[in-house]
């Protein structure tokens, strides 16, 4: 019996990325103003077109599992990208399937039906339209929405804004920086957040200004 013999993946630059078909309704979509980064596809799954991404977030939380339009772009080369440089635009990949895999996801691209066809994905960065995303109960909020919110105290007191929300395993912490450059951490439990106002854009928290 003669083995069969796998065929060698085609040079990244010969392979066409799989978007959404001519035929498809994603096809004619202008560009979401409210696009978000929530992952990255980091290379294959299987020999049937499927992609392995990471998610930005824990992977049973990602938007990721249930949006069935995703735009995807190529990452700026290291070190290319000048300041205020644009970034590349990115393409809409409608997706038939997309599930759990361990600490990742792994997902379905349409048109993708090969290994060729979804290594062409690899590194590029996963975005998902705002609108996309399903609501939260009244006491979650989506670690985006928080960012760039003012944080104050209960008597008004400005205590920075945030930067960035972490999570270091017990709970999520609120990255803030201050108009003088004063850095502060604080946790984003009950006992601390007092209030959270998205439309205001605001974050009451009992934090005291000379921690």
């Amino acid at each position: 019996m003669t083995a069969a013999r796998r065929r060698p993946p085609a040079p990244a630059s010969s392979v066409q990325a799989p978007q959404a078909a001519p035929d498809s309704p994603a096809a004619s979509l202008q560009v979401p103003a409210d696009l978000l980064l929530v992952g990255r596809v980091s290379g294959t799954y299987g020999i049937r077109g499927w992609v392995r991404v990471e998610p930005q977030n824990r992977p049973e939380d990602s938007v990721l599992r249930h949006a069935r339009l995703w735009w995807v772009r190529n990452p700026a080369p290291r070190g290319a990208a000048a300041p205020g440089q644009p970034e590349a635009a990115p393409r809409p990949v409608a997706i038939e399937r997309a599930r759990v895999h361990g600490a990742a996801l792994v997902a379905k691209p349409e048109g993708s039906e090969d290994r060729d066809r979804a290594l062409a994905l690899r590194g590029c960065e996963v975005l998902v339209s705002r609108a996309d995303f399903p609501p939260g109960n009244d006491d979650e909020y989506y670690w985006t929405d928080l960012i760039a919110c003012e944080v104050v105290t209960p008597a008004g007191e400005p205590l920075g804004r945030v930067v960035a929300v972490e999570d270091h395993g017990a709970h999520p912490l609120l990255n803030l920086r201050s108009p003088l450059g004063v850095a502060r951490m604080i946790p984003f439990i009950g006992v601390f957040v007092l209030a959270v106002d998205l439309q205001a854009r605001r974050i009451t928290v009992d934090w005291p200004l000379d921690d």
